[in-house]
């Protein structure tokens, strides 16, 4: 193997829950009904995409910037203050970063969410390469995401493999070519079968790895 593609949320940071919680705090505030079927639809989505709905759906007397910034506020504070690596996420990553193995971030998230959580937590140095969805326009179920990160490693997609939480980014980056390692999180253990039998590796927690 010669790079590493790591989805960020559920992946390296243990953050899922924590978007659940801002989402039930947001939800509360402005004494919104969600049921967990909506939950589960916009969790896969963009705040660009999955507010605008809520904001039409619930009637909010907010602007869609409005809406987005409230949200961004809440979420900011808790990459920067609190959200923590996954167990032993860290230490894979410097050990295959001390191996010269090119390292690439790839997901649907924020830059800036991104690396004030990575810099707190000490790993953003080992970070050669990111590559973000709203740079290619296509969700995770297509593997062009996949394919910048592998790009701007310089590193084919043969010789890469992919870490994903979720069956649309292993699904994927097999449709790219690449090698998949499926991810145990909180918010999945209902896809595991799926994933141990789609993925090319799974684990539960990053020192399977060492």
């Amino acid at each position: 193997m010669k790079g590493a593609i790591f989805d960020v949320d559920g992946t390296l940071l243990d953050s899922m829950t924590a978007w659940f919680k801002i989402s039930e705090r947001f939800f509360k505030r402005h004494n919104l009904a969600v049921t967990a079927e909506q939950t589960a639809e916009y969790k896969e989505m963009r705040l660009e995409d999955s507010l605008p709905i809520i904001l039409k759906e619930y009637n909010l007397d907010m602007t869609v910037e409005e809406i987005i910034g409230e949200f961004r506020k809440m979420i900011a504070e808790e990459y920067r203050d609190n959200i923590p690596l996954k167990p032993h996420a860290g230490e894979y990553m410097k050990k295959l970063h001390s191996h010269g193995v090119k390292i690439a971030i790839a997901t649907s998230g924020y830059e800036s969410l991104c690396k004030s959580a990575f810099e707190r937590l000490g790993v953003w140095k080992y970070i050669d390469a990111r590559a973000f969805s709203n740079e290619v326009g296509k969700d995770k179920s297509n593997p062009d995401v996949y394919l910048l990160a592998a790009e701007r490693i310089g590193v084919k997609p043969e010789e890469c493999t992919v870490y994903e939480d979720i069956v649309l980014g292993i699904t994927g980056a097999k449709k790219g070519g690449f090698m998949t390692c499926a991810v145990w999180d909180k918010t999945n253990e209902d896809e595991t079968e799926i994933l141990k039998s789609i993925a090319d590796k799974y684990i539960t927690d990053w020192s399977e790895l060492f």
